[in-house]
Protein backbone atom coordinates (compact mmCIF):
# COMPACT_ATOMS: atom_id res chain seq x y z
CA UNK A 1 0.00 0.00 0.00
CA UNK A 2 1.54 3.34 -0.94
CA UNK A 3 2.43 5.81 1.78
CA UNK A 4 -0.07 8.59 2.37
CA UNK A 5 1.51 11.94 1.88
CA UNK A 6 0.70 15.02 3.91
CA UNK A 7 -0.90 16.58 0.82
CA UNK A 8 -3.72 14.01 0.82
CA UNK A 9 -4.48 14.60 4.50
CA UNK A 10 -4.98 18.34 4.01
CA UNK A 11 -8.25 17.71 2.17
CA UNK A 12 -9.78 15.63 5.01
CA UNK A 13 -12.57 17.18 7.03
CA UNK A 14 -14.85 16.03 9.85
CA UNK A 15 -18.45 15.38 8.88
CA UNK A 16 -21.07 14.55 11.50
CA UNK A 17 -23.14 11.54 10.51
CA UNK A 18 -26.68 11.49 11.91
CA UNK A 19 -27.92 8.32 13.54
CA UNK A 20 -30.35 6.62 11.10
CA UNK A 21 -32.16 4.74 13.86
CA UNK A 22 -34.81 6.39 16.04
CA UNK A 23 -34.21 6.55 19.79
CA UNK A 24 -35.19 3.35 21.54
CA UNK A 25 -35.75 2.20 25.08
CA UNK A 26 -33.32 -0.28 26.57
CA UNK A 27 -34.80 -3.78 26.92
CA UNK A 28 -33.53 -4.01 30.51
CA UNK A 29 -33.62 -0.49 31.98
CA UNK A 30 -36.25 1.21 29.83
CA UNK A 31 -35.95 4.96 29.20
CA UNK A 32 -33.69 5.42 32.25
CA UNK A 33 -30.88 3.33 30.77
CA UNK A 34 -27.39 4.29 32.06
CA UNK A 35 -26.07 4.20 28.48
CA UNK A 36 -28.61 6.84 27.48
CA UNK A 37 -27.49 9.06 30.36
CA UNK A 38 -23.89 8.61 29.21
CA UNK A 39 -24.87 9.63 25.66
CA UNK A 40 -26.44 12.82 26.98
CA UNK A 41 -23.20 13.72 28.76
CA UNK A 42 -21.32 14.08 25.45
CA UNK A 43 -20.80 17.82 24.72
CA UNK A 44 -22.14 19.33 21.53
CA UNK A 45 -19.82 19.48 18.53
CA UNK A 46 -19.93 23.28 18.54
CA UNK A 47 -18.44 23.30 22.06
CA UNK A 48 -15.49 21.08 21.09
CA UNK A 49 -12.31 21.98 19.33
CA UNK A 50 -11.53 20.10 16.12
CA UNK A 51 -8.91 18.01 17.93
CA UNK A 52 -11.39 16.98 20.65
CA UNK A 53 -14.10 15.82 18.25
CA UNK A 54 -14.43 12.07 17.76
CA UNK A 55 -14.84 10.76 14.23
CA UNK A 56 -18.50 9.95 14.81
CA UNK A 57 -20.33 11.62 17.67
CA UNK A 58 -22.83 9.55 19.59
CA UNK A 59 -26.26 11.15 19.21
CA UNK A 60 -27.94 12.55 22.26
CA UNK A 61 -30.90 10.32 22.87
CA UNK A 62 -34.01 12.33 23.52
CA UNK A 63 -36.72 10.69 25.55
CA UNK A 64 -39.80 9.36 23.80
CA UNK A 65 -42.36 11.89 22.66
CA UNK A 66 -45.16 12.12 25.28
CA UNK A 67 -47.73 11.74 22.48
CA UNK A 68 -46.29 8.34 21.54
CA UNK A 69 -45.38 7.01 25.01
CA UNK A 70 -48.70 5.23 25.58
CA UNK A 71 -48.95 3.78 22.07
CA UNK A 72 -45.43 2.36 22.52
CA UNK A 73 -46.54 0.65 25.74
CA UNK A 74 -49.64 -0.69 24.02
CA UNK A 75 -47.48 -2.02 21.17
CA UNK A 76 -45.43 -4.00 23.72
CA UNK A 77 -48.61 -5.49 25.20
CA UNK A 78 -49.89 -6.45 21.74
CA UNK A 79 -46.54 -8.07 20.85
CA UNK A 80 -46.61 -10.10 24.07
CA UNK A 81 -50.18 -11.25 23.36
CA UNK A 82 -49.14 -12.28 19.83
CA UNK A 83 -46.25 -14.31 21.26
CA UNK A 84 -48.55 -16.03 23.75
CA UNK A 85 -46.88 -14.49 26.81
CA UNK A 86 -49.98 -12.50 27.87
CA UNK A 87 -53.63 -13.53 27.74
CA UNK A 88 -55.66 -11.86 24.99
CA UNK A 89 -58.32 -10.69 27.44
CA UNK A 90 -55.91 -7.90 28.45
CA UNK A 91 -56.58 -6.30 25.05
CA UNK A 92 -60.29 -5.71 25.67
CA UNK A 93 -59.89 -2.05 26.77
CA UNK A 94 -56.93 -1.44 24.42
CA UNK A 95 -58.16 -2.55 20.98
CA UNK A 96 -61.26 -2.65 18.80
CA UNK A 97 -63.16 -5.90 18.23
CA UNK A 98 -61.77 -6.16 14.70
CA UNK A 99 -58.18 -5.79 15.94
CA UNK A 100 -58.71 -8.40 18.67
CA UNK A 101 -60.09 -10.83 16.06
CA UNK A 102 -57.05 -10.17 13.82
CA UNK A 103 -54.70 -10.74 16.77
CA UNK A 104 -56.45 -14.05 17.56
CA UNK A 105 -55.87 -15.16 13.97
CA UNK A 106 -52.19 -14.11 14.05
CA UNK A 107 -51.36 -15.62 17.47
CA UNK A 108 -50.96 -19.25 16.24
CA UNK A 109 -48.60 -18.05 13.50
CA UNK A 110 -46.40 -15.93 15.77
CA UNK A 111 -46.44 -17.84 19.07
CA UNK A 112 -43.00 -18.92 20.24
CA UNK A 113 -41.41 -20.50 23.29
CA UNK A 114 -39.32 -17.39 24.13
CA UNK A 115 -40.30 -13.86 25.08
CA UNK A 116 -40.48 -11.65 22.00
CA UNK A 117 -37.75 -9.04 21.57
CA UNK A 118 -38.59 -5.72 19.97
CA UNK A 119 -35.74 -4.76 17.67
CA UNK A 120 -37.04 -1.41 16.44
CA UNK A 121 -40.06 0.87 16.64
CA UNK A 122 -40.62 3.51 13.98
CA UNK A 123 -43.34 6.02 14.83
CA UNK A 124 -45.19 8.56 12.74
CA UNK A 125 -48.06 10.91 13.53
CA UNK A 126 -50.08 11.40 10.31
CA UNK A 127 -52.71 13.52 12.08
CA UNK A 128 -53.46 14.95 15.50
CA UNK A 129 -54.16 12.21 18.05
CA UNK A 130 -53.26 9.42 15.61
CA UNK A 131 -50.03 7.42 15.87
CA UNK A 132 -48.90 4.81 13.36
CA UNK A 133 -46.08 2.43 14.24
CA UNK A 134 -43.96 -0.12 12.52
CA UNK A 135 -42.61 -2.59 15.07
CA UNK A 136 -39.88 -5.07 14.12
CA UNK A 137 -40.07 -8.01 16.52
CA UNK A 138 -37.97 -11.13 16.95
CA UNK A 139 -40.30 -14.04 17.73
CA UNK A 140 -37.76 -16.72 18.59
CA UNK A 141 -35.68 -17.29 15.47
CA UNK A 142 -37.97 -15.33 13.14
CA UNK A 143 -38.32 -11.59 12.74
CA UNK A 144 -41.63 -10.01 11.79
CA UNK A 145 -42.79 -6.49 11.03
CA UNK A 146 -46.04 -5.32 12.55
CA UNK A 147 -47.89 -2.20 11.43
CA UNK A 148 -50.20 -0.71 14.06
CA UNK A 149 -52.46 2.32 14.17
CA UNK A 150 -53.47 3.95 17.45
CA UNK A 151 -56.13 6.62 17.89
CA UNK A 152 -56.80 8.73 20.95
CA UNK A 153 -60.42 8.39 22.04
CA UNK A 154 -61.88 11.29 24.01
CA UNK A 155 -63.39 10.83 27.44
CA UNK A 156 -67.08 9.99 27.59
CA UNK A 157 -69.30 11.31 30.39
CA UNK A 158 -71.73 8.99 32.10
CA UNK A 159 -75.10 8.72 30.38
CA UNK A 160 -78.11 6.53 31.14
CA UNK A 161 -77.08 2.97 30.37
CA UNK A 162 -73.39 3.84 29.74
CA UNK A 163 -70.72 4.35 32.39
CA UNK A 164 -68.22 7.19 32.15
CA UNK A 165 -65.02 6.38 30.28
CA UNK A 166 -61.72 8.22 30.60
CA UNK A 167 -59.74 9.33 27.55
CA UNK A 168 -57.53 6.52 26.24
CA UNK A 169 -55.45 5.21 23.33
CA UNK A 170 -57.05 2.49 21.23
CA UNK A 171 -55.46 0.20 18.63
CA UNK A 172 -57.67 0.48 15.55
CA UNK A 173 -55.65 -1.50 12.98
CA UNK A 174 -52.87 -4.11 12.86
CA UNK A 175 -51.12 -5.93 10.04
CA UNK A 176 -48.27 -8.44 10.13
CA UNK A 177 -45.67 -9.09 7.48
Amino acid sequence: MPELSALHLVNLRLVEVPDPAPPYDCQIHGPRCPARVADQAIPAAADMTVAERPVALAPTAAGPDPATAWPRRLAVVIVEVLAGVRPDRQLVPLATDRVRARIRSLTPLLACDRRPRIARIVTSCPAALIVEMTVVVNFGLRSRALAMRFEHVAARPATPGWPARPARWLCTAIEAG
